[in-house]
């Protein structure tokens, strides 16, 4: 567990919940996470953390991995 300090959030002038907003984006920009460990620790659903990657401008990561596993889930609900 990580603790941030309130003196810090007050030096960088966001709220916890912002904090957490902006380490999801930068940590699912730098393909650290995935997009739905980001939008969890955004505290988000999926399209309230669709639209702020592209209100950021940020691709959505879309690897062969997760391609498979989609056509995959496809074929399990024909």
């Amino acid at each position: 567990m990580v603790t941030i300090s309130s003196d810090l959030l007050k030096n960088i002038h966001l709220t916890e919940k912002e904090f957490m907003v902006e380490m999801s984006l930068w940590l699912f920009a730098a393909k650290k996470i995935s997009f739905g460990m980001a939008k969890k620790l955004a505290g988000m659903d999926v399209f309230q953390f669709q639209d702020l990657l592209d209100e950021r401008g940020i691709a959505i990561h879309y690897d062969v991995e997760e391609y498979v596993t989609d056509l995959k889930n496809l074929q399990i609900l024909k």
